[in-house]
């Protein structure tokens, strides 16, 4: 099982205390500190990182040395309130100038295609393209965002559309990654369709059921079901249960053992955290 460190404390994300969330985003305002803290947790034994595609997320993996260490990166796109941020400050005509220049000769096509059909599986080779920093080598696994994930199978074509991702991601040299918050429901729509592909998908697990949906006994089973019909890689976030009270690590972490995952992610503000969930995880 690798180990890999998760992104919500440096963009004050925290389900269970938002007073400690904004404390530890102020740990954190530059890439530079971001960075740092990712290279001084890989030195003490994690697998790799996990990082999405804000402003702040970009720039760490645009100047990221990749070369020199033996580490994954693990990147989440797209970052909608990037988008939705660029609309309140900048209006409409700022997006679609930024979609303008990233757009290829070739991609003129696909938007006319797009145009006629409104079939939004044609623009998804030119949105993840325009979400991925020319630096992240090629083999990293980029994730489709849970917001982006379960809306999408919402509609009613939602899995073709997945499925399209999967493949458009692929072509590029990369490894497809889901990110939801149903998982039993996603390994049933595309696990007959992508069986053989390398799929990664991360879902929340954890000793407590804290948001594991639609029920731990129904995720287990999903587990179950994707490790012996398919080759996706599985990754357990919320791990500890996102630091509710009355949760012990230890039992957290002899749960998440019992499981056939092949990752887990969890973060911390505090390289010593990490550093005892290493150890703990590797006992």
């Amino acid at each position: 099982m690798k180990l890999i460190l998760g992104d919500n404390q440096f963009f004050g994300v925290n389900h269970a205390d938002l007073k400690k969330a904004a404390m530890t985003r102020e740990l954190f305002s530059t890439h530079t500190l971001i960075s740092d803290f990712i290279k001084k947790s890989l030195s003490i034994g994690l697998d790799g990182f996990m990082i999405n595609s804000n402003d702040l997320g970009f720039k760490v993996v645009e100047g990221f040395d990749f070369k020199n260490q033996n580490v994954e990166c693990h990147y989440s796109i797209p970052y909608p309130h990037k988008y939705a941020g660029m609309v309140n400050d900048s209006g409409m005509i700022a997006l679609i100038s930024l979609v303008l220049k990233q757009l290829r000769f070739r991609d003129v096509f696909t938007v006319l295609k797009f145009a006629l059909s409104y079939n939004v599986v044609h623009l998804l080779p030119i949105i993840v393209r325009m979400e991925i920093p020319k630096s992240l080598p090629k083999g990293s696994i980029v994730y489709l965002q849970n917001v982006v994930t379960d809306l999408t199978m919402g509609l009613k074509n939602g899995d073709k559309i997945l499925s399209a991702y999967i493949n458009s991601v692929k072509s590029m040299g990369y490894k497809p990654g889901l990110i939801t918050l149903n998982p039993a429901n996603l390994i049933d729509a595309l696990k007959n369709r992508h069986s053989e592909d390398e799929v990664y998908l991360c879902f929340n697990i954890n000793y407590s059921g804290f948001n594991v949906f639609p029920s731990i006994s129904k995720v287990e089973k999903a587990i179950t079901d994707a490790k012996d019909a398919t080759n996706w890689k599985l990754m357990g976030m919320s791990v500890f249960s996102s630091g509710s009270r009355g949760i012990s690590i230890k039992d957290s972490i002899q749960y998440i053992k019992s499981l056939r995952l092949d990752y887990v992610v969890f973060g911390s503000s505090k390289l010593s955290n990490i550093e005892k969930n290493i150890n703990q995880f590797n006992e």
